[in-house]
């Protein structure tokens, strides 16, 4: 190690639609100051000004020093790998305006920018790759490209690169962790690599969790947060609605999202346009947790791709600390865990029947209990203090090496 691992640089790289920075990492990153550690965060991006002055605001009430790098959109891939190559110098003028003894990129292009450094450079700081699961090969399953074209065999050789040269590796499932450990061999070690977990501020959770405790209703509500999109399977998630209505009457579908439209096309094919008992908004962040909680099973389907081993929704901590037992696709994030507590169960069709059996004769009868536990493992899995306590175990572990 070069220096101890004190003024870290998190290297991002975020659309204007994504809000993994706001949501996610800075309460992690303000959390990790109380254990000696000082977070900045220089953020490749692109979109309208106002997105990145919404971005330095949230950084600066946080006291996380913000700077932001606009992506080059012309010719998309092109664009983008010159982006990174050029953010070099962007990141080397961050580590002496900071003092950054320690740099954290977030993926692949952040990578790239760090491994585009000069190599005297880079020997100077530590490295620690934020993988965040299984980058090139979530392209080749949602973004169309080749498993045998050049972009992958580029993309796989930055990640290959990046195992091989940071001082230690952070994923968020043990399934990601073993995968780069076995494509990096002699070359990480298994005690540098390390599993951290995606949690959320669990206070307002808490809190409409224990308000919902004291609901008295009749309704039974099937409820689905967050994307829209191929991967989030919206028809089959109508479909699993339809099937269950028909063995619980009182039945209702809430969906939460902003992709409004999208849902409106999906219940016009399906024939289900009007059914007052699929209901449909977009909400505002601070209205998750008490929306959530006065349901009483939640959705989480997901493409069963091989990158999806990796990703951790964020979802399934919120619907869990919400009190929502889990209908959705095994192999997903720490779903195996989920499922040994009791709380996840399959969604996919050789699983179903099972799962709706279940619900009728093992969750209603005990729905409080299961409300409880799910609030319960919750709590255990994907709160903030345990992610950051997990953070705080990698880098000390990290440091030591």
């Amino acid at each position: 190690m070069k220096k101890p691992i004190k003024n870290v640089l998190f290297i991002t790289w975020d659309g204007p639609e994504t809000q993994y920075l706001e949501r996610l990492f800075l309460p992690i990153f303000a959390g990790l100051e109380k254990k000696g550690y000082k977070f900045h965060v220089l953020q490749f991006g692109w979109g309208g000004a106002e997105k990145f002055e919404q971005r330095a605001q949230a950084c600066a009430e946080l006291n996380i020093p913000y700077k932001s790098v606009k992506v080059f959109r012309l010719f998309r891939a092109i664009g983008s790998f010159l982006t990174a190559f050029l953010g070099q110098y962007a990141i080397q003028k961050a580590v002496v305006e900071w003092n950054i003894d320690t740099l954290m990129p977030r993926s692949l292009m952040p990578a790239l920018a760090v491994l585009s450094m000069p190599k005297a450079a880079r020997k100077k700081l530590n490295i620690v790759f934020d993988a965040d699961g299984l980058a090139a090969d979530e392209r080749v399953d949602f973004a169309g490209i080749s498993s045998t074209g050049k972009i992958y065999r580029l993309l796989r050789d930055i990640e290959m690169q990046m195992l091989c040269q940071a001082n230690g590796v952070i994923t968020r499932t043990e399934a990601a962790r073993k995968i780069l450990i076995a494509r990096a061999g002699a070359s990480l070690p298994p005690e540098q690599c390390y599993r951290v977990s995606n949690g959320v501020d669990v206070t307002p959770f808490v809190k409409a969790f224990e308000l919902s405790t004291q609901d008295q209703k009749t309704d039974f509500i099937l409820c689905y947060c967050g994307s829209i999109g191929p991967q989030y399977r919206l028809p089959e998630m109508l479909d699993l609605a339809v099937k269950l209505k028909q063995v619980l009457p009182q039945l209702r579908f809430k969906l939460f999202s902003s992709a409004l439209l999208e849902i409106q096309k999906q219940l016009e094919e399906k024939g289900l346009t009007g059914q007052d008992w699929i209901e449909y908004q977009t909400l505002p962040a601070i209205e998750v947790p008490t929306a959530l909680a006065s349901c009483d099973l939640a959705l989480a389907l997901r493409e069963p791709k091989f990158s999806t081993q990796g990703v951790l929704p964020i979802k399934l901590g919120e619907y869990l600390l919400a009190g929502l037992p889990i209908l959705g696709t095994p192999n997903v994030g720490n779903a195996p865990e989920l499922t040994e507590a009791g709380v996840f169960h399959s969604a996919e069709l050789d699983g179903l029947e099972k799962s709706i059996d279940w619900v009728i004769n093992n969750y209603l009868p005990k729905q409080t209990e299961w409300k409880r536990r799910s609030h319960e493992t919750g709590l255990l899995y994907f709160s903030l203090e345990e992610t950051i306590e997990r953070y705080n175990i990698a880098l000390k572990g990290i440091e030591k090496l």
